[in-house]
């Protein structure tokens, strides 16, 4: 669940300053992508350790949307995972998570129906040691692993835990923060030495666009304009939700990287990474706005 408030600044240390609005939301990265991916036609499949307060509308709006969800579990004296996202009036953004029922995935298993069902397989957000035992699932069901730890990778991870998920993986999926932390946990000075692990690299950029690192190409992609921007929350789950759809329709990488851009165009339009799903016809045509870096 997504908790969103917007104030003009964010205030100093020791002081207060007046919040303007506040939305609760359906969100979390996992379910953005899943739900996204879902309205652009892709078949798609959510593995989640959620608690017992779950909402039941957030269930049944998943699987209106088409998303499978038998990997999707309430653990025992849990509560669900949620964060509490703060915007400026630049949308710039602070949060606050509290990860919940997530904390237990030490100890439970892998739920294995959404890894042998996928052809990509998203490890996103959660504990490092069950990104790993995920991974090495999927590696060994000779599925394409796509790596994507978000903010996490700043506060969960340590240089070890990152390293031993990467080399079990075949895409890096990051923003710009993402990526300086990611070269710093493995020791690296440029961002193509990351290529040493994964087969390509997905690098975000807000407003700058995208750029896409491979052995053979370094590909910029410019972001798509939104028709206007009311909040950022989710938009880099919306590119990663188009990237697929475009995956899923076998698009050059170039193209997967714009459908990706004209998606998270629609998710900044309104609060909450899911309250502005597109379909894939409107995506197509956001798409024609593309401009060349």
């Amino acid at each position: 669940m997504d908790i969103i408030y917007s104030s003009d600044e964010f205030p100093q240390p020791n002081t207060c300053v007046e919040m303007k609005d506040r939305h609760e939301h359906f969100g979390g990265t996992g379910a953005n992508i899943a739900r996204i991916a879902a309205s652009l036609d892709v078949r798609t499949a959510l593995a989640s350790h959620v608690g017992q307060d779950f909402p039941q509308p957030f269930m049944d709006a998943l699987k209106e949307c088409g998303v499978d969800v038998t990997d999707v579990v309430k653990v025992r004296g849990q509560r669900t995972p949620f964060i509490i996202m703060i915007s400026d009036k630049d949308h710039n953004q602070i949060g606050f998570v509290d990860q919940g029922a997530v904390k237990e995935q030490d100890r439970l298993p892998v739920r294995t129906h959404t890894v042998d069902s996928s052809v990509f397989v998203h490890v996103g957000t959660g504990r490092p040691s069950y990104a790993m035992k995920v991974a090495k699932r999927a590696k060994w069901r000779k599925k394409t692993v796509c790596f994507d730890p978000a903010q996490e990778l700043h506060y969960v991870y340590t240089p070890e835990s990152f390293k031993a998920v990467m080399e079990h993986c075949d895409v890096l999926f990051v923003n710009s923060s993402e990526l300086d932390r990611a070269k710093s946990y493995l020791n690296l000075k440029e961002d193509a030495e990351l290529l040493s692990y994964v087969k390509m690299v997905v690098n975000t950029m807000g407003g700058e666009g995208s750029r896409i690192l491979t052995q053979d190409d370094d590909i910029l992609v410019g972001a798509i304009q939104p028709d206007n921007v009311v909040d950022t929350t989710g938009a880099g789950d919306g590119f990663r939700a188009g990237f697929y759809a475009g995956l899923s329709r076998s698009l050059a990488i170039e193209e997967c990287a714009c459908v990706g851009a004209a998606t998270a165009s629609f998710v900044v339009e309104s609060v909450g990474a899911q309250s502005s799903l597109p379909t894939w016809d409107m995506v197509q045509r956001r798409a024609a706005r593309r401009k060349r870096v």
